[in-house]
C-alpha cells in the first residue's frame, strides 16, 4: 500500500471521528447560522457558536462570515429602528451592541420630538397619500409589464429561426434583465413575480401575480411565444378595476376575463386589426386573430390549475 493511500485513509478516519463526535448543540448552532430564515437569526446563531464553541470545527468559517455580515447589518441598520431592535434582540452581546443601544435612544428621542411637534392626523394623511402613490405605481408597473411583453412577442418576425435571431431588445429583456430567462431543451422561460395593492373596503389589499414568458422551440427553432400565468386575467382585472378578487365567483371571473380582453384587443389592433384578422373563437379561447402569417390567441384557464395565456405563433397555411 502506497504512503499516499495511507495518508488519505488516515485523514478520512479523522474526519469521520470529528463528525461523529460533534455535539448536537454545536451542529444546531452551525446549521442555524447557515439556514435560519432571517439574517438576525443567522447572526445570533453564529455569535452564540463563536462564544460557546470557540475551538469548534466551523469556527473559522463562521468567524469570517460573521465579521463581514454583522458589520454590514449594523451599518445598514443605522437609521432603521426596527433593524436596530432586531440587532439588540438577536445579539445582546454583539460587537456593536453599545452603539446600537445609543442609536436606538437617539432615534427614539427624535421620534418623540416629531410626535410632539406634528399633528397625528397630518402624519396619517401623508402616510396614506404616500401609500396610495406607491400602490398606484405598482399597479401601473404590473399592467405595463404585461403590455410590454405582449407587444414584444407580437413584433417577433423570426419564427422558424433560432432565438439568436430575435431582435436585440427582446434578447436583452429575456436573457439579461433580471430575473434572467433560461432555456432547457426546447423550452425557454422567464418567471416574473409582481406585487401590487388594490383598494379594499377600508385599506389597501396586497396582491401578487406570477407571469411567465415562454418561448417554445422545435429542434432549436422558435415556434411560439406566450405570456402565461395562473389567474392572469383576474390579476390584470384587479389592477385595472382597482378591486381585489381573491376568490372570484364565476360571474366575477367572467367579468375579469372580459375586462382583460379589452386590453388584449387594444394591444393586438396595431399588428392584427380586428376588421381584417379576427376569427371565431371557442372556449377556452377567448379571442383569436389570424392574418399575415401570424396568429394570436387569448386563452382563459377553465380550472384553477389551468393558466391564462396569450400565445403568438405563425398561422397555419
Amino acid at each position: 500500500m502506497s504512503r499516499l493511500w495511507l495518508v488519505l485513509v488516515a485523514a478520512g478516519a479523522a474526519w469521520g471521528c470529528a463528525t461523529l463526535t460533534e455535539r448536537p448543540e454545536e451542529y444546531r448552532l452551525f446549521r442555524a447560522a447557515r439556514v435560519a430564515p432571517t439574517q438576525e437569526q443567522r447572526l445570533g446563531a453564529a455569535h452564540r457558536y463563536l462564544r460557546e464553541v470557540p475551538g469548534g470545527r466551523h469556527t473559522q468559517e463562521l468567524r469570517s462570515w460573521f465579521d463581514a455580515e454583522e458589520e454590514r447589518y449594523y451599518l445598514a441598520s443605522f437609521n432603521r429602528l426596527a433593524n436596530l431592535y432586531a440587532y439588540r434582540d438577536a445579539l445582546p452581546s454583539g460587537p456593536h451592541i453599545e452603539e446600537v443601544r445609543s442609536r436606538i435612544a437617539a432615534l427614539e428621542g427624535r421620534r418623540r420630538q416629531r410626535v410632539e411637534h406634528a399633528s397625528a392626523e397630518d402624519e396619517r394623511i401623508a402616510a396614506t397619500q404616500a401609500h396610495l402613490a406607491v400602490a398606484d405605481t405598482q399597479r401601473r408597473a404590473f399592467v405595463a409589464t404585461f403590455k410590454d411583453w405582449a407587444v414584444r412577442l407580437l413584433r417577433i418576425e423570426t419564427f422558424g429561426e433560432p432565438t439568436s435571431e430575435l431582435n436585440d431588445e427582446t434578447i436583452f429583456a429575456f436573457r439579461l434583465s433580471p430575473p434572467h430567462g433560461s432555456c432547457h431543451g426546447d423550452e425557454c422561460r422567464k418567471l416574473l413575480q409582481l406585487s401590487y395593492e388594490v383598494p379594499g373596503e377600508r385599506e389597501l389589499v396586497p396582491r401578487a401575480a406570477v407571469m411567465e414568458i415562454e418561448l417554445g422551440l422545435d429542434r432549436g427553432l422558435l415556434q411560439r411565444a406566450r405570456v402565461t400565468g395562473p389567474e392572469l386575467w383576474t390579476r390584470l382585472a384587479e389592477a385595472l378595476a382597482l378591486r381585489p378578487l381573491p376568490s372570484p365567483t364565476p360571474e366575477e371571473r367572467a367579468d375579469a376575463v372580459h375586462r382583460s380582453s379589452l386590453l388584449v384587443r387594444a394591444l393586438l389592433e396595431p399588428v392584427l386589426p380586428a376588421a381584417r384578422c379576427e376569427v371565431a373563437a371557442a372556449p377556452p379561447v377567448v379571442l383569436e386573430r389570424r392574418c399575415g402569417g401570424l396568429r394570436a390567441r387569448m386563452v382563459a384557464g377553465q380550472t384553477p390549475t389551468d393558466d391564462d395565456s396569450i400565445e403568438i405563433a405563425p398561422s397555419e397555411p
